[in-house]
């Protein structure tokens, strides 16, 4: 029982924060011409965030406590250099190939098998540039990749 409440500690933030963008973003008004509206990246991220929080929820741990603490104290340093990582890269690399890197060692770092996390990383960068290059025309740099189309 004490693990399901060490798990409820950093789920129900995550949850409560998935939902206030949620409703939140009920709100903001819709753009002429348009299909997809300003609301439709917070509702997407609340339910992902929602989807986290029910997944951390119901997980059991695979490994010792020591490991995972360990593993946690690498996992906090690598997420708090990634906005870092992506401030230097974003140019010169292109968002494309920076979020699959990106993603699968935030993946990996977290616990995922690197196949899971490869693919994790493919599937956050072709989602996010599908979503905010080609549905909502804002423009992400391409870096060497310039055959990918906006």
């Amino acid at each position: 029982m004490p693990d399901l409440w060490q798990r409820a500690v950093g789920a129900v933030p995550v949850a409560a924060l998935g939902l206030v963008a949620v409703w939140q973003a009920r709100d903001f008004p819709a753009v002429p011409g348009q299909a997809y509206g300003p609301g439709l990246f917070p509702t997407v991220l609340g339910l992902i965030l929602m989807g986290c929080a029910v997944g951390v929820m119901f997980q059991k741990p695979k490994v010792q406590r020591e490991t995972i603490e360990v593993r946690n104290r690498i996992a906090a340093l690598t997420y708090a250099l990634t906005p870092a990582l992506l401030f230097i890269g974003w140019e010169i690399v292109g968002w494309p190939l920076l979020s699959c890197v990106m993603g699968a060692v935030l993946l990996w770092v977290g616990g995922a098998r690197w196949s899971r996390s490869l693919l994790g990383g493919v599937s956050i960068a072709a989602l996010t540039w599908i979503i905010f290059a080609l549905l909502l025309r804002v423009p992400l740099p391409r870096g060497p990749l310039l055959f990918v189309p906006y």
